[in-house]
């Protein structure tokens, strides 16, 4: 005879299955067409669930969105920490490596966005689409998510290369971070690399694409600072 208990453990099930199933859905359907381009109409549509499935389990379309990047940035986040933690403590007093480093920050990323269809494999697209249009109520989740992140790795790059100044080391680590998006972004997608290379380029080998990146980074970040001229003027001050 099924008791009450298990009735209401039976229906919180139910409720995380379906809250789960709406999560997933928005993801893909987020990174898919834009965070602007799909209504809670479209969700609950697709999903098959009522209309006020969305409110009810996420309070709006804002709190949802807010989720999808806490749920997908959060593991990444902190596995980078993890590995940032090991190398630093493993180094102690020495200078790091800035192999290790930038592996350390590309491949928790990477290997969620290459396999399997999974919600994790998304994150990439739905970072340019945050980094491309500024939203005050996800700017302020990202900020709180990534910031001290990034700044413990530029602090690491920085310890890697003490003759860099820490001015070229910020602008290094921004661009490493756009060339990893768009690469892994045009993988899940177009795969216009393995077009343009007429199919020497592997882009679906998360091993030989987090190679690549390594390897290229590292060269980029110990190059020789570009010369400057009036670095200091406003940007139309140049014309």
């Amino acid at each position: 005879m099924t008791t009450s208990i298990d009735a209401m453990s039976a229906e919180k099930g139910a409720d995380r299955d379906s809250r789960s199933h709406i999560l997933n859905v928005a993801v893909r359907l987020f990174a898919e067409r834009g965070l602007d381009a799909v209504s809670v109409r479209d969700i609950t549509g697709t999903a098959q669930v009522n209309l006020g499935a969305v409110n009810y389990y996420f309070g709006s379309k804002e709190h949802l969105i807010r989720e999808i990047y806490e749920s997908l940035l959060g593991p990444v986040q902190c596995e980078r920490l993890t590995l940032l933690d090991q190398l630093e403590a493993q180094a102690g007093d020495d200078p790091l490596d800035m192999e290790s480093v930038l592996r350390a920050l590309i491949e928790p990323a990477a290997r969620r966005a290459i396999g399997k269809q999974e919600p994790a494999n998304y994150l990439p697209r739905l970072m340019f689409q945050a980094y491309a249009v500024s939203r005050p109520f996800l700017d302020d989740k990202l900020s709180e998510q990534s910031d001290h992140v990034a700044k413990r790795f530029i602090d690491a790059l920085a310890r890697t290369a003490p003759g860099i100044p820490r001015e070229e080391i910020c602008w290094r680590y921004y661009i490493v971070i756009g060339g990893f998006l768009q690469l892994v972004t045009d993988v899940q997608g177009p795969q216009r690399l393995w077009r343009l290379s007429d199919g020497l380029c592997a882009v679906d080998d998360p091993v030989h694409l987090i190679d690549e990146l390594v390897a290229f980074f590292v060269h980029g970040m110990t190059a020789p600072a570009p010369h400057r001229t009036d670095a200091r003027k406003g940007p139309m001050e140049h014309f």
